[in-house]
C-alpha cells in the first residue's frame, strides 16, 4: 500500500499515551516492589526547562500532560519506514492530539481532557498557530508554556511522552483486543479493514490501524453497503462510502479504544506478576518522562486509578467552535472550556461535615443550564433552587453539549455561595469560575448532568429567610422528576453510531463488545 506524506501525520500518538498509563494503572501496583525499580530505570528522562513544570507535593492533585512523538529513532526499520514514514519524508518531530490527566489520589478520582491539534492558540514567540504545531517548535517545554499560558489557571506538574514502535507489542502481550463495528469500516491510510459489522478481534498491527484512523470511512447504505474499492497509488475510490475526517470526530472513538485496552488489561493480567513483568517491560520500554517525575509518584498515578471501572472515568474534549477563517481549524469555545479547564485546576470536594455553615438561600443567586440531555431537566432544577428560597439568576438554559456531570461553580470571592449550592445539590464536583461571566450573571452556576436524580439533594440543610416556610427536614430530599425524552431546543451534537461505538441497547458509552 503507497501512502501519501500527509498520511504520515495520521499516527495516533493519542492512544499510544493513555495506553501506557492504562496499563500502568492495572499492573503497576503489584509490580511496584519485585520489577518497579529495574523497569523504571529502562523509561528515557524528558528534560523540560526550568520553572515552567508546576511543583506539586506528593499525594496532592497533579496535572499529566500526555503526548506521543513521531520522532522517528536511530535504527527505524525499513518495514517501520514504508508503514509510519522515515524521519526524511515526516521530518522534524509532531505531535497529535494531547491529553491532560488530572488525577486526585486521596478522592481516588481522575478525569481525561483531550486538546485536538487543530486548536489555535498563542504559542509564546511564534504568534498564533496550531496547538500542534507547539511541539514542533519548541517541543514539551514550549507546549506546556502554551497551555498554562493560553487556558489560566491550568498548571501542569508531570510529563510523559510514549513512542509508537512499542505500541504493537503491548497489544499483542495483552492479547487480541475486542472492538465494536456497527458497521463495515475502511481507512485506506492507515490499513484498516472490517467487512462486516459486529465484534471484531484486533491484534497489535489492526489495533494501531483502528487507533490512528482519521479517514474512517463507512457504507452510505448500511443495508446493502456498495463493494469497497480503493485505488491506492492515486489515492482515489470509497464510491458508495462516506468518511469522517475531522481530528474532533475521531476523539470519541479513541477513548472508546483506551477505555477497551484498559479492561482487556484488567481481564487477562489480573493481579499476577508473572504475567505483567513482561508487560511493564515493554511499557516502560516505549515511555518517557520528565527529570522530576519520580517512580513513587507514577505509582500514585496508578494507584488512583487502581480498581475504578474503566467506562466510568470521566474523558471529555475541551470544548470548541470552527474556527471561521478555517473549517479545518477550531477555536476554544467559552465559557465552556472555562469550566472544563477549571475541573482540571482543582477539585474541590465539600467534606462530610461543613466546615463553614451554608448561607440561607435567599444570599444566593443561582443560574441553571442543562447538561443533562433531558429536555426540560434545567427548568425543573431551577424551580426546585427557587422553592428552596435561592434567587434565580435568569432562566434556565442548555449547555453545549448532553454528557456531563452535574457540577458547580462559583464567582471568584463567592466560595460560601458556591459551597451552600454544592450542599444543596449533593455533589462535590464544586470549582471556582474564572469571572463572573462564567456563572452567567450568578453567584453560582449549576450544570445539570445526567447524574442529577441519582445525587442526595439535601435542601433541608440550606437556611431560609426569617418569615419563610421551613425546608423539608427528610434526611435526603429527592430531586426533581425529570422527564425521559433526550431531545432540547437547542442544538447540540449528538453521536454518530456509525463511527463512534455506543452500546446499541442504551447510547451510553461502551467498553469492548456490548453484552448479548
Amino acid at each position: 500500500m503507497l501512502l501519501t506524506p500527509s498520511a504520515f501525520s495520521f499516527i495516533r500518538r493519542f492512544a499510544i499515551a493513555l495506553l501506557a498509563v492504562a496499563v500502568l494503572a492495572t499492573v503497576g501496583f503489584v509490580s511496584a516492589q519485585a520489577y518497579g525499580k529495574r523497569e523504571f530505570a529502562k523509561s528515557r528522562v524528558i528534560h523540560i526547562n526550568e520553572g515552567i513544570l508546576a511543583t506539586v507535593k506528593p499525594g496532592e492533585p497533579a496535572n499529566y500532560l500526555l503526548i506521543g512523538s513521531d520522532v522517528r529513532p536511530a535504527d527505524e526499520t525499513p518495514q517501520e519506514a514504508q508503514a509510519y514514514g522515515s524521519s526524511k519524508v515526516v521530518g522534524g518531530q509532531h505531535s497529535d492530539v494531547m491529553m491532560v490527566l488530572h488525577v486526585d489520589p486521596v478522592a481516588h478520582t481522575g478525569m481525561l481532557v483531550s486538546f485536538p491539534r487543530d486548536l489555535m492558540v498563542e504559542i509564546p514567540g511564534h504568534g498564533r498557530n496550531l496547538l500542534n504545531s507547539a511541539f514542533a517548535f519548541g517541543g514539551a517545554s514550549l507546549v506546556i508554556q502554551t497551555l498554562q499560558q493560553d487556558f489560566t489557571p491550568l498548571k501542569i506538574n508531570h510529563y510523559l511522552e510514549v513512542d509508537f514502535r512499542g505500541f504493537k507489542n503491548i497489544i499483542n502481550e495483552i492479547g487480541h483486543i475486542h472492538i465494536w463495528f456497527s458497521t463495515p469500516a475502511h481507512d485506506p491510510f492507515t490499513g484498516l479493514e472490517v467487512n462486516q459489522p459486529g465484534c471484531v478481534s484486533l491484534d497489535g498491527d489492526q489495533a494501531l490501524a483502528y487507533a490512528r484512523s482519521r479517514h474512517y470511512f463507512v457504507p452510505k447504505d448500511l443495508k446493502n453497503p456498495a463493494p469497497w474499492v480503493w485505488d491506492y497509488p492515486s489515492q482515489t475510490g470509497g464510491d458508495g462510502w462516506i468518511a469522517t475526517g475531522s481530528d474532533i470526530d475521531r476523539i470519541p472513538r479513541q477513548q472508546y479504544f483506551l477505555r477497551t485496552v484498559s479492561q482487556a488489561a484488567i481481564d487477562k493480567l489480573g493481579n499476577d506478576p508473572l504475567k505483567v513483568v513482561s508487560l511493564l517491560d515493554k511499557v516502560f520500554g516505549s515511555l518517557g518522562h520528565d527529570q522530576t517525575l519520580k517512580q513513587s509518584e507514577l505509582y500514585s498515578l496508578a494507584l488512583t486509578f487502581r480498581g475504578l471501572n474503566p467506562a466510568k472515568v470521566q474523558m471529555s474534549t475541551l470544548p470548541t467552535l470552527p474556527d471561521p477563517t478555517n473549517r479545518n481549524r477550531v477555536l476554544a469555545k467559552f465559557p465552556d472550556a472555562a469550566g472544563v479547564i477549571g475541573l482540571l485546576s482543582k477539585f474541590t470536594a465539600p467534606p462530610p461535615k461543613p466546615v463553614v455553615k451554608p448561607l440561607a438561600a435567599d444570599k444566593v443567586k443561582v443560574r441553571v443550564v442543562n447538561g443533562s440531555g433531558l429536555k426540560g431537566a434545567g427548568s425543573l432544577a431551577l424551580d426546585a433552587f427557587v422553592a428552596a428560597g435561592f434567587q434565580s439568576a435568569g432562566p434556565a438554559q442548555d449547555a453545549d453539549r448532553s454528557d456531563y456531570q452535574t457540577s458547580v461553580r462559583y464567582a471568584p470571592g463567592k466560595f460560601n455561595e458556591g459551597y451552600t449550592v454544592a450542599v444543596a445539590v449533593g455533589t462535590a464536583n464544586l470549582v471556582e469560575a474564572a469571572s463572573t461571566k462564567f456563572t452567567l450573571g450568578g453567584d453560582v452556576l449549576v450544570i445539570v448532568g445526567r447524574d442529577y436524580t441519582a445525587l442526595e439533594h439535601r435542601f433541608d440543610l440550606i437556611p431560609r429567610a426569617a418569615g419563610t416556610l421551613p425546608s423539608v427536614t427528610t434526611t435526603t430530599t429527592p430531586g426533581p422528576t425529570l422527564p425521559t425524552t433526550t431531545t432540547t431546543s437547542a442544538p447540540r451534537r449528538t453521536v454518530d453510531t456509525r463511527f463512534v461505538p455506543v452500546d446499541p441497547k442504551t447510547g451510553a458509552a461502551l467498553v469492548g463488545c456490548p453484552t448479548k
